[in-house]
């Protein structure tokens, strides 16, 4: 089922756009035979009606709409008929299996899907009731054999120690971090001496505010011509992305703090340079503990095992019932289009 969902998926996106045109052209269908599976063919007339019924179901407000049916035709008949073929090795390993459906279970999920008019919705649909007795038929068979081959055990490989290894693996990819939010005042130039970071640094501190509020840059070049003083950008970086020099003059400081004036050379003239570190803000993330990650980790598990199962079972099927899946260009080359527009 899981084509069927992307084929959803894909239907939706084309009707959210869709404009309604004043023509009502027809769908026209080239039907042919696109694959035999254990006897069992499979023609472009059988994927249509497997399309019309999701159709239906799904998007019953565009099911009168051609434009809607082409394009749903279009996007949706190559991943339909995929899921049709193994649809057929499943009956066929459920036919061998002797699992049976009562006519009760059938008749109540046609009632489900359809209403208790289901005549009147099945024509509406362009369906016969014995097309859509066979449709419901074979998909609650393969749901049970879905359930029993794939369901079933991805549900048994996903045990308790397998959710607690992947919220480990979770945890190595998701950590906590700490969040640093901070600007650095850089003191550079020919009159630069550590006295005068000494009083940048206590005109700051006794400001008590971020550095671009407490200093007018403008002004205070204008009386020290020899010196550039340089105020950054604010910062906003997590732990893993600081550098080590800016993490050792920032990890000792409260918020709101400077840090004492650093000394540097710089390795363009080679001249001192002071940088004054202020830390306006420092969040602690934790990383998110077991209970609440749990059912996630838990279901993308159950995911990749659903997908690994069923993988797993089909391949065993194809080889059983000798289909090889190479073949299908033969009967259906990437350039075929059954449906047209009339």
């Amino acid at each position: 089922m899981r084509i069927i969902y992307l084929v959803l998926f894909l239907a939706s996106t084309i009707f959210a756009d869709l404009n309604m045109y004043q023509t009502e052209p027809k769908v026209s269908v080239q039907n042919t035979l696109l694959a035999k599976v254990n006897g069992t063919t499979i023609s472009v007339m059988d994927v249509m009606k497997k399309m019309d019924m999701i159709l239906h179901q799904n998007y019953p407000q565009y099911a009168d709409s051609p434009q809607a049916r082409m394009q749903f035709y279009s996007t949706s008949w190559r991943p339909v008929f995929m899921e049709m073929i193994d649809t057929e090795l499943m009956l066929a390993d459920a036919q061998d299996k002797e699992v049976k459906l009562s006519d009760g279970e059938i008749r109540e999920e046609l009632e489900s899907r359809f209403g208790p008019n289901v005549i009147v919705s099945l024509d509406r649909a362009g369906l016969t009731f014995e097309d859509a007795w066979k449709l419901i038929k074979n998909e609650l068979i393969v749901r049970r054999m879905s359930w029993f081959y794939v369901h079933s055990k991805a549900l048994q490989s996903v045990s308790p120690q397998a959710i607690r290894d992947g919220y480990r693996q979770y945890l190595s990819e998701n950590p906590s971090y700490q969040e640093w939010i901070y600007r650095v005042v850089t003191l550079k130039g020919d009159g630069v001496d550590e006295s005068l970071a000494e009083e940048i640094h206590r005109h700051l501190t006794e400001a008590a505010q971020s550095p671009e509020l407490a200093i007018d840059l403008k002004e205070w070049e204008s009386e020290h011509s020899d010196c550039k003083l340089q105020i950054s950008n604010e910062f906003k970086v997590k732990d893993l992305e600081l550098s080590e020099s800016h993490k050792t003059a920032l990890s000792s400081l409260n918020a709101g703090a400077y840090s004492q004036p650093l000394s540097q050379i710089s390795r363009a003239d080679n001249k001192p340079v002071f940088r004054i570190f202020y830390l306006a803000q420092k969040t602690d993330h934790p990383a998110l503990p077991f209970e609440t990650v749990a059912s996630q980790v838990k279901n993308e598990l159950l995911q990749k095992a659903v997908a690994h199962e069923s993988e797993h079972y089909m391949t065993k099927l194809r080889k059983h019932y000798g289909f090889d899946p190479a073949r299908i260009k033969e009967t259906v080359p990437d350039d075929l289009q059954p449906f047209r527009m009339q």
